[in-house]
């Protein structure tokens, strides 16, 4: 074996090393994340942001309850102000069809202005 075979060699070796040393760092600490999330969502408190730590890595989200998404409304929403979906969508922290479920299910909560895209909603105070 060559000189620059062995040099290949070793350094294919520490980055496969290094590599796997990352993916337990990564899940250890997601998994610190998630109990985190969990306890903070326990208490009614929606995360801000998710974090991407394990890129490529689908997880399953906690089932959200009817009462954590008017906590998390009621969080950022003021009386008398209109939002579009996105925006709540992206301050509660839920997804389209979650959101679509909600709204038919709690008819009452909010009001709707405009139509289909262009849609707000707003408080029912």
């Amino acid at each position: 074996m060559s000189e620059s075979e062995k040099i290949k060699q070793l350094l294919d070796e520490q980055v496969k090393h290094l590599r796997n040393k990352r993916e337990e760092v990564l899940s250890r600490v997601q998994s610190e994340l998630d109990d985190i999330d969990r306890a903070l969502r326990q208490l009614g408190h929606v995360a801000q942001s998710s974090h991407s730590l394990g890129a490529g890595k689908r997880k399953r989200r906690d089932k959200v309850e009817d009462e954590q998404i008017i906590a998390a409304l009621r969080s950022f929403m003021k009386p008398g102000e209109s939002y579009t979906a996105a925006e709540i969508l992206k301050n509660a922290d839920l997804k389209g069809p979650r959101f679509a479920t909600f709204k038919a299910k709690q008819r009452d909560f909010m009001k709707t202005h405009g139509a289909k895209r262009s849609m707000k909603y707003s408080l029912n105070t």
